[in-house]
C-alpha cells in the first residue's frame, strides 16, 4: 500500500534556540505545555537493546527532575536487555503541539523502597494485575491470564497484595536531550544538549 501521499502541515512557532534554560527545564516547560492539550504528555516510546538488536515500547513516565522514571517487570523483554546493557533512549511525540523529545542515557535501578512505595501507591486492580502477568513470558491463552487476575482478585480481596518481586523501577540519567519542534517547509527546529564533565553544551541540528 502506497502511503507516500500523506504529509502533515506544521506551522512555524517562535524559535527554540534562544531559551537560556537547562534541558531539564526546558523539557518541563514543554510538557507543561502537552499537559494542556496533549492526552497521554507522559508516554513514551523506550528503546533498548541486546546484542545489537534494538526494540522498542510504549511507556509512562511517573517522575522526572534531573533523571526520568518508569516502572517495569525485570523478567520482561526490556529488563532482560536493560540487564545487559543499561543505555537506553526516550521518545517523547507530542503531536498536539508539533513537538518530540529524544532523551538518551544509562538506567540506574531504584531501591527496593522506592518501587514499593510506588507499587503500593497504584490502584488495587493494577497491582493485581502486575501480581497476575509474568511479563512477556509464553501463556497458553489470554483467557489463562483473565482466569488468573480474577482468582487473585478473589484471594486477596481485603487484603495485601503480595509484591511481586519481579517488579523494579529505573531512573534514566540523561546525557544527550533533543528538542524537536515542526516547522512550515520541513523546516524543522532542532536543538540538542549533551552533557560534558556535568555541563551541558547544546547545538544546532539540521532538519
Amino acid at each position: 500500500m502506497d502511503i507516500g501521499n500523506i504529509r502533515k502541515r506544521y506551522r512555524n512557532k517562535e524559535d527554540i534556540f534562544s531559551s537560556t534554560l537547562t534541558p531539564v527545564q526546558f523539557f518541563k516547560q514543554w510538557y507543561l505545555e502537552a499537559e494542556k492539550k496533549v492526552s497521554e504528555p507522559n508516554a513514551f516510546a523506550l528503546s533498548t537493546s541486546y546484542k545489537g538488536v534494538p526494540s522498542s515500547r510504549m511507556m509512562l513516565l511517573k517522575n522526572f527532575s534531573a533523571s526520568f522514571t518508569f516502572y517495569t517487570n525485570i523478567s520482561s523483554r526490556k529488563g532482560r536487555d536493560i540487564v545487559i546493557n543499561k543505555n537506553a533512549s526516550m521518545l517523547f511525540w507530542w503531536k498536539e503541539i508539533q513537538r518530540q523529545v529524544r532523551i538518551e542515557g544509562e538506567l540506574f535501578e531504584l531501591s527496593k523502597a522506592t518501587v514499593k512505595k510506588y507499587f503500593y501507591s497504584r490502584p488495587i486492580d493494577s497491582q493485581i494485575g502486575a501480581l497476575s502477568s509474568n511479563q512477556s513470558s509464553k501463556i497458553i491463552s489470554y483467557e489463562m491470564l483473565v482466569n488468573e487476575f480474577a482468582k487473585n482478585k478473589l484471594k486477596f480481596k481485603n487484603r495485601r497484595i503480595p509484591f511481586p518481586e519481579n517488579w523494579t523501577g529505573f531512573q534514566l540519567r540523561p546525557t544527550t536531550i533533543e528538542f524537536w519542534q515542526g516547522g512550515e517547509n520541513r523546516l524543522h527546529q532542532r536543538i540538542e544538549y549533551r552533557k560534558n564533565k556535568n555541563k551541558w553544551k547544546s547545538r544546532i541540528l539540521a532538519p
